[in-house]
């Protein structure tokens, strides 16, 4: 199909390139040939037109010449002067006759006729042509064309009679009719006629050089020439006279033309056939090759001598392609089924044998880690790492045989899988393994005790693909090494952690865009009046199809991600305009907000916060800002800064979860905060629990020294409400006092359980 299909387009082509270039050379030499026929179709016609004239012109010198001679006879002469009108048709007669001239006339100087032999023109009527005649008597003689009573034309002369003055004139004309135009027409090398022109009527054929009409497909070249006495003489040249040379060459190109087009189409044809060749030939290998087969020779010919020529080389250089692609493809088969390090199959390998395993056989996934390969990649240095690995490769290589195979997965993780075994042949597997590794290995005299952990899963009873049993696999080698322990079992570390959390972290992007997020607030009692004088903003996700979903499920995933850095500005923004909103309407409190570590180390955190209160005309004062002991550790210094700064703007800084971080009294006497909140882990049955409210006690006392005051979270029952109260605590939270609330049921709840009772 491609050898067909290409040898035609080529033959088309070049054989209509050709056809192209000679439709223009044909085209050319039709246009000149027509401009050269109508050129000398002009000119033949002219010179035509000037022979015609020329005989015209002789035709009336003789019957000029011809009358002279008659008026010249003394005889006639006298027979004119005496009105011998006998005499004088006589002679004219037989003049005529002799002269072959069909009219003689004779009339006298006053006009009149005296002798004629033409019927109808008797003696003593006037002369037929007056015009003549006084063109003769101003000039001495007179000569044109005129009609006669018989409706012939003729060409007719008047010379006068002298004896030896003017006594009278002698006419003579000779009859213009078919014989006489086609005597002319070869002579001339024209068509002569002559018509007759009268105003408002159509022309009148008198004479013709045509034997018959001519057709309407015949083409002439026509001028007309005015005879005077309304006669016109048409002359015409036949263009097909002047177009046969033409058209003869013409004929002949369009034979040169028609061979050559077929010779060139053989030609063609055949070129095509020896590029094609060759070409199909390359494209069937080239298929080949797609298929992956690189066995089979390629034509080593081209089109020509060896390869020498275009095709040749081509040729020569599709061979090199074809050896090159083969040399790639086995390196990149290597590539991507060989580990490079340790010439073990890798985990793509791995996979593609896994699913080669026979449907309804049992099989083993088991993965093995060494233990600390990290700590000697940092002390060593990677070259040593890369060669341990080697070596340990090369170790359990042996292990595995048939229809199994070890590959390297990754780092220190390698993995084994034996087909048609079970949970008895996999232990075995891993305590061969295990023994395997458990003599050190030396490298440039560095003796090294590797360790190992290994996980097993079972197939199908621990998933039916090789991704899930790797997975899973590599869970349970991750326990064994938690426990201690240098093997375990999927069947033997339980659940693997929820899908639903890893897909949380992607709806939160979405949460923000579809304002899912909302903020509840929980209310702060006042010992020393009584009564609410803040609250908490509490972050709240309402899930389109999860419902409500806890803080605790999804914040620390997005201070993992990141996240967090765009939930936080959303809920400052959304706690400041309530809180603007409160004050208008009367509520005097103050509203706390949490920050994270990555929003407490944002150096941009100070700007915003202080933007946002002006923006919302709220005072420093009425916002609080709690900050985790743990978010204060990852920088100190810097966290430090931007508590010294958001300080400056008049915020209330509180620490929240003392107690349980990992901040030492140190930092706390140079913090500028102005309460601690006490984790609720210590607020809990702090009435029966001496230790708890031993740790509380002597918070509260190192606060108030130091000038802070102390928050109480979580508090839960009358007896620790009163217990607080008894010893100093300055602010109760938790759900004895309220729990957390719709901001529009905030001012409600105020105004229906202010004064609280607190003992």
């Amino acid at each position: 199909m491609f050898r067909t299909s290409l040898q035609r387009r080529i033959a088309w082509v070049f054989v209509g390139l050709l056809v192209l270039v000679m439709g223009m050379v044909l085209a050319l030499v039709r246009t000149g040939s027509q401009r050269i026929v109508a050129n000398q179709a002009r000119h033949e016609l002219a010179i035509g037109v000037g022979e015609f004239e020329r005989l015209l012109d002789q035709n009336q010198r003789q019957l000029e010449t011809a009358a002279s001679v008659l008026s010249a006879d003394f005889a006639f002469r006298e027979a004119v002067a005496t009105q011998d009108q006998a005499t004088v048709r006589s002679v004219i007669a037989n003049h005529g006759h002799r002269i072959h001239a069909q009219v003689m006339m004779v009339a006298g100087t006053d006009g009149r006729m005296i002798a004629s032999t033409q019927n109808g023109h008797g003696a003593d009527v006037p002369f037929p042509f007056p015009d003549l005649l006084a063109a003769a008597e101003s000039s001495g003689r007179s000569a044109g064309f005129r009609q006669m009573r018989d409706g012939q034309p003729y060409q007719v002369v008047l010379v006068p009679i002298m004896a030896p003055r003017r006594i009278a004139w002698v006419a003579m004309g000779f009859r213009l009719d078919d014989h006489w135009a086609r005597e002319l027409a070869d002579v001339a090398g024209l068509s002569v006629s002559i018509v007759r022109i009268a105003p408002g009527a159509r022309p009148v054929l008198l004479a013709s050089s045509f034997g018959k009409p001519p057709g309407a497909a015949e083409r002439y070249q026509t001028t007309r020439l005015d005879l005077g006495g309304g006669l016109q003489a048409v002359l015409q040249l036949p263009l097909a006279q002047v177009e046969a040379p033409f058209e003869v060459l013409l004929a002949q190109l369009l034979a040169v033309v028609g061979a050559a087009i077929v010779f060139f189409a053989l030609g063609s044809i055949t070129l095509a056939r020896r590029i094609v060749k060759p070409l199909g030939e390359l494209s069937a290998a080239a298929h080949r090759i797609a298929l992956g087969d690189y066995g089979q020779p390629l034509p080593g010919q081209g089109a020509g001598d060896g390869k020498r020529d275009e095709i040749g080389r081509l040729a020569a250089s599709f061979e090199q392609m074809q050896r090159g692609i083969a040399s790639r493809e086995d390196h990149i088969a290597r590539l991507a089924y060989v580990d490079g390090l340790t010439d073990l199959p890798n985990r793509t390998h791995f996979l593609e044998a896994f699913a080669g395993m026979p449907a309804g056989a049992g099989g083993v996934v088991a993965v093995l880690n060494i233990d600390r390969f990290a700590m000697i990649n940092n002390a060593l240095g990677y070259p040593v790492g890369d060669r341990l690995l080697r070596a340990v490769g090369q170790r359990l290589a042996p292990l595995v045989s048939g229809p199994g195979m070890v590959a390297r997965l990754w780092g220190g993780h390698f993995a084994f899988l034996l087909k048609d075994a079970g949970a008895d042949e996999a232990r075995r597997l891993a305590d061969a393994a295990l023994r395997a590794l458990r003599d050190p290995i030396t490298l440039d005299g560095q003796r090294l005790d590797i360790g190992s952990s290994i996980g097993i899963a079972l197939y199908p009873q621990d998933g039916v693909d090789g991704g899930t049993l790797l997975r899973r696999a590599e869970l349970a080698m991750a326990a064994a090494r938690k426990r201690h322990s240098s093997l375990a079992f999927v069947a033997e570390i339980g659940a693997e952690p929820p899908h639903e959390q890893l897909s949380l972290i992607g709806d939160m992007r979405a949460a923000m865009e579809n304002g899912e997020f909302m903020l509840d607030y929980q209310p702060k009692l006042l010992f020393s009046s009584g009564r609410v004088n803040a609250c908490e903003a509490l972050l709240r996700w309402r899930h389109p199809e999860r419902g409500m979903i806890a803080p605790g499920r999804f914040i620390p995933f997005a201070e993992q991600t990141g996240f967090i850095r765009e939930i936080t500005p959303w809920v400052l923004d959304e706690a400041i305009r309530q809180l603007a909103a409160w004050q208008r309407d009367g509520l005097d409190i103050v509203v706390s907000a949490n920050l994270s570590t990555l929003d407490l180390l944002d150096p941009g955190l100070p700007l915003y916060v202080g933007a946002l209160l002006e923006r919302h005309g709220v005072a420093a004062d009425r916002l609080c800002l709690e900050i985790t002991e743990s978010a204060l550790m990852d920088d100190p210094a810097l966290a430090l800064a931007h508590l010294g700064e958001l300080a400056a703007l008049g915020i209330k800084l509180s620490i929240d979860d003392y107690g349980v971080g990992q901040a030492s009294l140190a930092y706390l006497k140079i913090l500028p905060v102005n309460e601690l909140k006490l984790d609720r882990s210590f607020i809990t049955a702090i009435d029966r629990e001496p230790r708890n409210a031993a740790i509380v006690q002597s918070t509260i006392m190192l606060s108030h020294a130091l000038g802070l005051s102390v928050v109480a979270e979580g508090v839960e029952t009358e007896a620790e409400l009163a217990w607080l109260r008894a010893h100093g605590c300055d602010v109760a939270q938790g759900y004895l006092v309220s729990r957390p609330l719709a901001a529009q049921q905030v001012r409600g709840w105020i105004a229906d359980h202010a004064p609280v009772a607190v003992g």
